[in-house]
This record gives structure tokens, C-alpha cells and sequence, in this order.
């Protein structure tokens, strides 16, 4: 964990606004990390809120600056990211640990994890990426989050928050190393076999309507393959694809 720069917060409203105001504000080196135990508007996909109980769960955000990626190549990233966080969980000693795409974190059918993802582009090269984490760990009960678990109700265990946040950042280092030294195939072949329903046929909700189809894997671009009923093959952008859980 040595890189990290760990800024604590008792309370913010979102560790992510906080580390992009802040870093146009500062300019922040990188390995920020803004973590928090109580964030009282947390932010997800689009304009979703994540539901945090106060001194329940890991919440932060993290500055990369991968600028030795080209631009096309910036899912890998949120494939870092997402193996990263499963590393952990299954560290844990948690089963069934599988990545909803894009990045969610699902244990069997119920979510434990929300990644967001922000990247900025200077000309033609990456130069920042900005990522937002929340991580279900103790939590018992849970308001309006949809199909929702923690590592709590998985294992029957409270967790140390500061020692799981350690150990989160140095498997997202290490999976940072592998992508720095070029291990890009191993990345995304692990990313690719531990996507939930892979391979499977299942229903979803496509541009409003109902499909059956099943996945077979992400492109380079982090659009989604899907193959439906009539072998119709079909890549899709995240705000296309819903899916019935």
C-alpha cells in the first residue's frame, strides 16, 4: 500500500466530486485516495445515489494517471478495477464472486460493490482517471438499494474497515503493476471469465425492449457482445442493456 496517499474525511457528501474539484483545485498526485465512512450523497451510474449507512462501508475514490494507455484502450481501467475488488472479496473467504457489466460486483444474484469510473482525455493522451468505489461490508439492513448484499450478510462477520481498505488498494496496485508491465490478455481473459450470466441465455431489456440472448464477451471498447435468438449479434453501450435479474 505504500503509493497511496490517503486523505480521511469524517463526513462528505461524495469522496468522487470532492477528488475531481479538488484535484482541478490542487492538483493531486498520483494514488490519491479520498476515503470516507459516512458519505451522505454518493453517487453511481448516471444519476444513481449509492445507499451507504454511516461507519458501515469502504467509500472512496482513487486518482490514476494512466498515461502510458492510448485512449482506446481506457476500459481496461474499469477491468483493472473490477478484478481488483474480487481479488479481495474472495481473499474474504466470499463464493460466487462475479462482475455485472460493466463493473458492478455481484455476489450470486445480489450486488456488494458499485464502481464509478470517470476518465479525462488531454488531446490525444490519457491523463487521468478517477475512480469512485463503494463497498458493502457491514451493513445489515439496507432502504431502497436495489437487490443489495454486504460482506456481513454473506459471511456473519464485521470487518475492520481500515485493514479492508488496505488490503483493496494493494490488489488494485497490483492489478496495476499488470497492466503498466503490458499483461493486457491475462486482464482481460480473467475480466472475461468472471462476468455474471457469460455464456448463458437470459432475458433483457435492449433499447426498451425485451430480448433473450447471451453474452459473449466485451470488445476493446467496453461495449457488451450479446448474441440473441436469431444469432443476431448485438454490442451494446451501457445505456442500451438492462438486465432482469
Amino acid at each position: 500500500m505504500k503509493p497511496f496517499n490517503i486523505i480521511k474525511l469524517s463526513e462528505i457528501p461524495s469522496t468522487q466530486t470532492f477528488l475531481l474539484q479538488e484535484d482541478e483545485r490542487k492538483v493531486f498526485d498520483e494514488y490519491t485516495v479520498v476515503y470516507t465512512n459516512n458519505q451522505t450523497h454518493g453517487r453511481g451510474q448516471e444519476k444513481h445515489i449509492w445507499e451507504s449507512e454511516k461507519e458501515k462501508n469502504v467509500l472512496f475514490s482513487l486518482l490514476l494517471k494512466p498515461t502510458f494507455l492510448d485512449p482506446s484502450n481506457q476500459f481496461l481501467i474499469t477491468q483493472m478495477i473490477s478484478l481488483a475488488i474480487v481479488d479481495t472479496l474472495q481473499s474474504y473467504g466470499l463464493e460466487d464472486v462475479k462482475i455485472k457489466w460493466p463493473n458492478d460486483i455481484y455476489v450470486k444474484y445480489a450486488k456488494i460493490c458499485g464502481v464509478l469510473v470517470q476518465n479525462k482525455i488531454t488531446g490525444l493522451e490519457f491523463s487521468n482517471s478517477y475512480i469512485g468505489i463503494g463497498i458493502n461490508v457491514n451493513q445489515k439492513k439496507f432502504l431502497f438499494a436495489p437487490n443489495p448484499t454486504s460482506m456481513f450478510l454473506e459471511t456473519g462477520k464485521e470487518t475492520d474497515l481500515d485493514i479492508f481498505l488496505s488490503d483493496v488498494l494493494h490488489n488494485i496496485y497490483k492489478r496495476y503493476l499488470q497492466l503498466k508491465e503490458d499483461e493486457l490478455e491475462r486482464l482481460q481473459s480473467e475480466y472475461l471469465s468472471l462476468l455474471l450470466f457469460k455464456e448463458e441465455r437470459r432475458k433483457y431489456i435492449y433499447k426498451g425492449k425485451e430480448i433473450e440472448a447471451k453474452i459473449l464477451g466485451v470488445n476493446r471498447f467496453g461495449h457488451l457482445i450479446l448474441e440473441s435468438d436469431d444469432t443476431v449479434v448485438i454490442q451494446c453501450e451501457l445505456r442500451e442493456l438492462q438486465f432482469i435479474l
